[in-house]
């Protein structure tokens, strides 16, 4: 088995990329963050010897980002993300995966649960966008004007990330630079905006088994998913970037 895959998802036939680990036991497929790349940021927990032997690991790059293709002609909206994801899981032939999404993947995992239902056994979301128009990094992004981002506003950013001492901020910045410039600021628009349907919405409706977890440096209101009926997990000395802050708890959490 080759490593990593080139799937084609979009109409004007651009590709996402996907690291496939592993074989036997339970799949996993995860999604990354806005600015991050799945096959980045979920690299040391597929490589984790909590699971790194138990069942395989299929990490995809959303479309403009990452090692996959960038097409300006997509419309890079989540629901659109969730259906190239998708059709990755498809051209897999598998059923049933636990998915697992950190933030901007949480979101586009929860869109693909209730697009494809019959992909998803369990679903596993770190942090994800719920509600319209929350958002950090998003919300910096969407700021721009579109073609102002493309024109300077990317490069401004990047250049940016990269000047910080934190590590995670630069390896964040050198992430950040393999976006599409447009791809990344409609996906940051899609990300904020109203839906007939909230995530959180969706999160709530999902019939499968569902699991929210959160760092506990992060400080969310998690009472209204607990009665919602999901699933909660917290994990110790970590914020947002979960798997950074605190990896073997991260994983520990998705167990």
């Amino acid at each position: 088995m080759i490593p990593i895959q080139h799937v084609t998802v979009t109409p004007s036939g651009a590709s996402v990329a996907v690291l496939d680990l592993g074989a036997g036991g339970p799949v996993r497929v995860y999604v990354g963050g806005l600015g991050s790349a799945t096959t980045v940021a979920f690299a040391t927990v597929a490589g984790h010897p909590s699971v790194a032997g138990a069942g395989r690991h299929v990490l995809v790059d959303l479309i403009g980002s990452g090692w996959s293709d960038h097409d300006d002609t997509f419309g890079h909206t989540i629901d659109e993300h969730a259906a190239t994801v998708a059709a990755a899981i498809d051209s897999l032939g598998l059923r049933e995966v636990i998915l697992i999404g950190h933030s901007l993947g949480g979101s586009v995992a929860i869109s693909l649960a209730a697009q494809r239902p019959d992909l998803v056994g369990r679903l596993i979301v770190a942090e994800p966008n719920l509600d319209p128009g929350v958002g950090t990094f998003s919300a910096v992004v969407a700021g721009y004007d579109e073609d102002a981002f493309a024109t300077s506003g990317h490069r401004r950013m990047v250049e940016h990330l990269l000047r910080q001492e934190a590590a995670v901020d630069r390896q964040f910045g050198r992430t950040v630079n393999r976006w599409s410039s447009r791809g990344l600021h409609r996906t940051a628009v899609s990300l904020l905006a109203e839906r007939p349907a909230t995530f959180r919405e969706q999160l709530g409706a999902f019939a499968g088994p569902r699991r929210y977890v959160s760092g506990a440096l992060s400080g969310e209101d998690l009472a209204p998913l607990r009665d919602a009926g999901c699933e909660v997990v917290v994990v110790p000395a970590a914020g947002h970037v979960l798997m950074w802050d605190n990896l073997d708890g991260f994983v520990a959490a998705l167990l």
